[in-house]
Order: C-alpha cells, then structure tokens, then sequence
C-alpha cells in the first residue's frame, strides 16, 4: 500500500508542478546563422550607409553555415542612374562570402536627397533570412529656393547679411546636414578668386570646427549648371538643436562680387548614420538589428 501511494507521489509530482504554473517552456536555440560584416569581423551591420562621394570596390562580408541564395533590389529611378551595382560575389572560403560593389556619387546631383535598396541573403530550406539596408543620402526636412528674391536666387555682396526663417523642426535631432549651392560673379576681370561666405547657426554648431561659424571659399565665374554643392554637419549647441533655429550668410567681399545661394536644405541624420559616418566615436545607438 506505500509503496502503491509512493509510486502515485512520484508520478503526480510533475503533473502538480505544471500545474502551478512554474514551469517554463524554452524556445529552441538554432544552431543556423546569417552574419553580415562591413568591414571586419569586429562590426555587424544591418545597414550600409555609402559615402556621399560614392564608394569603388566596396565590400560586404557575410559569414553562415547554411547554404544562401541572394538577391538584391534598388529602386534606379530614384536618381535616374545606376547607382548602386554588385560587382562580384565570391565564396573566398566554406561560409565565408564575400560581395564587392560600386555605389556612383551622389554630389554629382548636387543633392544629398536620399536614395535606398536592400540585399537579401537566405536559405528557404532553413527559413532563414537576412536584409540588408543600403542607403545613401538622407531625408530632407525643408528646402528654401529663395525664389521670392529679385534674381530667383539669394544674392549677397559687400558685406551684406541674410538671415533666414526660423527652422524648428531641427529641434527633433541631434544631428543634420545642410546643403547649399553657391556661386559668385563679379564684373570685375581682375577680382582675385578668394571669394568666401561665412554662414552662423544660432542654437548650434558645425561638426567639423565645433565653431558657430563657418567659412565657405565660393567659386568665381561659374554660374548654377555647375555643381556647386557645399554640405556641412551640424550638431546641437550642448544637447540638441535650438527650437529657434537660423541661418546668417555674410561676405566680407569687394562690392563688385556678387555671391549666390541657392537651394538651401536641411537633412535629418539618425544617431543610427552618425554611428556608422563615425564609427570610432561613442554614440547611442537604440535600433535593434532587422534579423529574421
């Protein structure tokens, strides 16, 4: 009879724990895996931000230990060009492959305006997969073509000064690019060259001097079917960008130099793209990798 009422413990004992509600199901760990690599083994990625001046003989490593197939799929008319080209892919070694590519320059355009496409890299059997983002550019966030001036363009000389609306949609981001194109004429054959234009930020700084100001040499004697794009980063004033936000260009030239601005834009940078234009500086980093 104990021995029956023992045998009925023994086996009751699980079923009781269940029952509580104690135990807990695990998910099974899979031993397949899709590893893509930029440039080392030392830094996963799920995106690829190209250089705004293009890359030539790019390179994507992707480490597995299942068998992949691969595709890629860029939207061209975005830009109108081929922007983005797969040169080669090469198992250098079991699991190891390695994608090589072009991506075209996109100052060219006198734009940083952004453009996208993916590659994938999976294995149907294992219902495994891997997207990867490539971009380039970045969203813009407003543009002032200055087409309510006399000329159709902003135009400064002597030592005149503009300022611009206030822009508080830069409040949202630590980080933006602004773009202009600027060029000057003058109806003087013999003005030197050194032509400049110094532009201010209230409530922030630019990236590369820490400075509020920064001083841009403008080319003389061209006009605005050249490209002439110029891009600077800047950054908030401590935290983030002042909800006030303005602009001032300014000359110090000779009165007979006439600087032009024009399409004037503001670009939203992601502490996601500061981590990958500077990949040796501390930035925070919240996106999880897109793994599925």
């Amino acid at each position: 009879m104990n021995r029956k009422v023992l045998f009925i413990g023994v086996f009751l004992l699980p079923v009781l724990y269940a029952c509580g509600g104690k135990e807990v199901m695990e998910a099974p760990v899979r031993n397949e895996f899709i590893k893509v690599y930029e440039t080392s083994a030392d830094k996963l990625v799920d995106n690829i931000q190209v250089e705004l001046d293009g890359v030539q003989d790019g390179e994507i490593h992707v480490l597995s230990n299942v068998r992949l197939e691969w595709k890629y799929l860029f939207d061209q008319t975005e830009t109108g060009t081929e922007w983005f080209t797969i040169k080669s892919v090469e198992e250098v070694e079991p699991g190891h492959t390695v994608v090589t590519y072009d991506a075209a320059s996109l100052l060219s355009l006198n734009s940083l305006d952004s453009r996208s496409g993916s590659l994938s890299f999976s294995c149907p059997e294992k219902s495994l997969g891997k997207f990867l983002s490539i971009r380039q550019g970045y969203s813009r966030r407003f543009l002032e073509e200055f087409s309510d001036e006399a000329d159709g363009t902003l135009v400064i000389t002597g030592r005149q000064t503009y300022t611009t609306s206030e822009y508080p949609v830069l409040n949202d981001d630590y980080f933006d690019y602004i773009s202009f194109n600027t060029w000057a004429v003058s109806n003087n054959e013999f003005m030197s060259k050194n032509i400049t234009l110094d532009i201010t930020i209230s409530g922030g700084k630019f990236y590369d001097t820490d400075l509020a100001t920064y001083r841009v040499n403008v080319p003389l004697g061209t006009g605005p079917e050249k490209s002439n794009l110029k891009y600077l980063l800047v950054v908030g004033n401590g935290e983030r960008m002042s909800a006030r936000t303005t602009f001032t260009f300014s000359t110090a030239n000779d009165d007979q130099v006439f600087v032009h601005i024009d399409n004037f834009s503001a670009y939203q940078v992601t502490e996601a793209d500061m981590g990958g234009m500077f990949p040796d500086e501390d930035f925070n980093e919240d996106e999880e990798p897109d793994w599925v």
